[in-house]
């Protein structure tokens, strides 16, 4: 994972972040990846789908159906995606079933999402990282993999953002000596209760240091604050 932040932060374009993202994906077994973020104008829609699944989806499928925008994009805890997981969702309608129907044909059987930013009137945006493996094969590497895979997809939209917005001049986020440490440990791996113990604080402090810290920086999620203050080179790791 690292060397891959590596790689994006040293990318001076979106499409080189895509290419670097899809290329830790690919390599954790997740090959069928949509980004969606339909925040700005105009609106950014990639995926490493077959070239003819664009076509194809959208001769088969009204986009308006699809469940990932509709369901995924609505929450910021992830959720299982691909048909694979139909069976977890009686509720959709034959349309929406469709979709995922028409996935599947593409190689797309299971995988999960990654929200930044749930529907709003602001719009909204997120990552389907995908897979042609089976459930349980996805299900066994995100024992493992899942955080990694979260934060690769957050700083990837941030680092894209900020090449596509050409942002120069930001006024300076300062985090404070605590809530820095408690990031950066965060970010090597560490759990609350051993951040606390390396720092020689309580739990609780850390829970309140990390908190901070994604107010500061305009985050909803510990990962997502992670993600921005790794782009705005803010962590010293």
């Amino acid at each position: 994972m690292e060397a891959a932040l590596d790689r994006m932060v040293l990318a001076h374009s979106a499409e080189m972040v895509w290419n670097e993202a899809l290329a830790y994906f690919e390599g954790a077994g997740f090959d069928r990846v949509i980004y969606a973020d339909m925040t700005g104008q105009p609106p950014l829609l990639l995926t490493s789908f077959p070239e003819a699944f664009g076509a194809y989806y959208a001769d088969v499928c009204n986009p308006a159906d699809d469940p990932f925008f509709k369901y995924c994009c609505a929450s910021l805890i992830p959720i299982a995606t691909g048909s694979d997981y139909l069976d977890q969702y009686q509720y959709l309608t034959p349309s929406e079933r469709r979709v995922i129907e028409t996935a599947r044909e593409a190689g797309m059987r299971a995988g999960f999402s990654c929200t930044f930013q749930p529907l709003s009137p602001e719009g909204m945006g997120g990552w389907n990282i995908g897979s042609t493996l089976g459930r349980t094969q996805v299900e066994s590497i995100l024992t493992e993999k899942a955080p990694s895979l979260r934060l690769v997809a957050l700083y990837a939209h941030e680092r894209m953002a900020r090449l596509r917005q050409h942002r120069v001049a930001e006024p300076a986020i300062r985090l404070s000596a605590r809530e820095h440490d408690c990031l950066a440990y965060l970010a090597a791996g560490m759990k609350c209760q051993q951040i606390a113990d390396a720092l020689g604080i309580k739990p609780v402090t850390v829970e309140l240091h990390l908190r901070r810290a994604r107010e500061r920086l305009g985050a909803r999620t510990r990962e997502q604050a992670l993600a921005i203050a790794l782009s705005a080179n803010l962590l010293r790791l």
